[in-house]
């Protein structure tokens, strides 16, 4: 009897503990924010890009269509894991072309 209330409650801590860790991604993701610059060419395995303000970027999705030297707008959030190694990842939810490059 006693083994079947250690499992019952070791069960519902493991779920506390599933419920806890995903609020927790939820409460560090970040808001979204804007910028403007440029794709470079120093991506291997995710395409990157280089603010305005300096900082270089890996963008983990929907910039492929994208090549070096394409001025464009960013709007996304900072990934909290991922496959990209070559700079801080950002989460792209939109990305506009400005101007194309030469």
């Amino acid at each position: 009897m006693q083994n079947r209330l250690m499992v019952g409650f070791t069960k519902k801590i493991a779920v506390i503990g599933i419920a806890l860790a995903l609020s927790a991604c939820s409460f560090l993701q970040k808001d979204n924010f804007t910028v403007v610059g440029e794709i470079t060419d120093h991506g291997n395995e995710c395409v990157t890009f280089r603010a305005e303000d300096g900082t270089l970027y890996a963008l983990a999705n929907k910039a492929s269509r994208f090549r070096p030297g394409d001025k464009v707008r960013v709007t996304g959030h900072m990934a909290l894991m991922t496959t990209c190694t070559e700079a801080t990842t950002l989460i792209v939810d939109k990305i506009v072309m400005l101007s194309p490059g030469n």
